[in-house]
C-alpha cells in the first residue's frame, strides 16, 4: 500500500514537471518569434533630374570714377549724400581756396575776392563713398568722393582651380539672392590671376537684366552640371549608407511582411530625391521610407501606410 502511494506521488510530481516544462517551452517559443517593425513605403519616381554646381559670389562695381579736389582749401558746401544717383556735370562740392579763406576778413580786401571753385561730376552714376565732409581741409588732388558706374555692376565668382575647367565663358547661370529671388546671369570673363589668399580663380558674372542691387551682396551662383531626362529615383529617406558614405542600399519589400537589403548605385541628388542608377527595379516595387534605419539584411515588417 505504501509502495502504491509512493508511486502515485512520484507519477504526480513527474507530471507536474512535464507540464511546467511544456508551458515554459511555449513561453520561450513565443519570445523567440520576432515582432514586426512598423514601416512606411514608397515607390519609384521617374522624371527629369538636374544637378547644379553652387558657388558663392559677391556683387561689385568694376568701374568707379574718383572725384578729386582741384585746389587746396576748405570744402564750403556739399550737395550730395552717399547713395545718390547723379547726372553728368551735376554740382557736387564747392571748395574755398586757402588764399580766399586767409583774406576773407581782411579789411584791405577791396576786391571782394571769393575764391570759390565748383566741383562737378564728370560722369553719371551713384555716389559710393564720400571722403571729406563740409568744412574739411583738403589738398589739391585729394579724393573727395567716388562715383560708381551702374553699367559695370557684376558678381565676382570665386571658384577652386580644380573646378574652374568645367566652366565655359558665355554660359548662362542662375543668381540666387539671399531673399531666394532668382536672376539670370551669364559668365562673361575670367580674371587673369588667382586670388592670393584663397587661391581661387575669379570669374565675372553679368546680369541679364538691369536691377538695382547694393555692392558686396553675397549670392549663390547655380550652374547646370548634369541633366537626365528619365531618371529613376527614390526619396532620400529610402536611401541608407554606411559611416564612410561609400556604400548605399535600400530595403526592398518582397512580400507583405518581409523587406530585404539591396545595394544600389546612386546618381544625381536633388532636394527630395536621389537617382538610382543600378540595379534596375520594376515600377511595381516598393521600398521602405521610414522605420528602415538599423534593419538587418532581412527584416520582418508591418506596413502601416502606403
Amino acid at each position: 500500500m505504501d509502495r502504491m502511494i509512493k508511486n502515485c506521488i512520484g507519477v504526480g510530481i513527474f507530471g507536474l514537471i512535464f507540464i511546467s516544462g511544456c508551458h515554459q517551452a511555449g513561453k520561450n517559443s513565443e519570445k523567440s518569434t520576432p515582432s514586426a517593425i512598423p514601416v512606411t513605403v514608397s515607390s519609384l519616381h521617374t522624371g527629369r533630374m538636374v544637378s547644379y554646381l553652387e558657388l558663392s559670389a559677391t556683387s561689385a562695381f568694376l568701374f568707379k570714377a574718383s572725384v578729386k579736389a582741384p585746389v587746396t582749401g576748405y570744402i564750403e558746401n556739399m550737395f550730395i549724400n552717399q547713395g545718390d544717383a547723379v547726372k553728368n556735370n551735376r554740382l557736387l562740392f564747392t571748395v574755398k581756396t586757402r588764399e580766399a579763406s586767409a583774406i576773407m576778413n581782411d579789411s584791405l580786401n577791396s576786391l571782394k575776392f571769393r575764391g570759390v571753385v565748383d566741383v562737378n561730376a564728370a560722369i553719371a552714376g551713384i555716389i559710393s563713398t564720400i571722403e571729406h565732409p563740409k568744412g574739411d581741409y583738403v589738398a589739391e588732388g585729394d579724393q573727395l568722393c567716388q562715383i560708381a558706374v551702374p553699367e559695370s555692376f557684376v558678381f565676382i565668382l570665386d571658384i577652386p582651380f580644380e573646378l574652374s575647367q568645367s566652366l565655359k565663358l558665355n554660359t548662362r547661370c542662375e543668381i540666387v539672392l539671399p531673399d531666394s529671388h532668382s536672376l539670370l546671369g551669364i559668365i562673361k570673363s575670367r580674371f587673369p590671376s588667382m586670388a592670393g589668399s584663397s587661391q581661387t580663380e575669379r570669374f565675372i558674372v553679368r546680369l541679364s537684366e538691369s536691377v538695382s542691387l547694393p555692392e558686396n551682396l553675397i549670392a549663390k551662383i547655380r550652374i547646370l552640371k548634369e541633366s537626365v531626362g528619365n531618371a529613376v529615383s527614390l526619396p532620400k529617406s529610402s536611401i541608407l549608407t554606411d559611416e564612410t558614405m561609400q556604400n548605399y542600399w535600400v530595403m526592398k519589400l518582397i512580400n507583405d511582411s518581409t523587406a530585404v537589403k539591396v545595394l544600389v548605385t546612386t546618381g544625381i541628388s536633388e532636394k527630395n530625391y536621389v537617382q538610382i542608377k543600378m540595379p534596375v527595379f520594376k515600377d511595381s516595387d516598393l521600398f521602405l521610407s521610414s522605420g528602415n534605419y538599423g534593419l538587418g539584411d532581412t527584416a520582418n515588417v508591418k506596413v502601416i501606410k502606403l
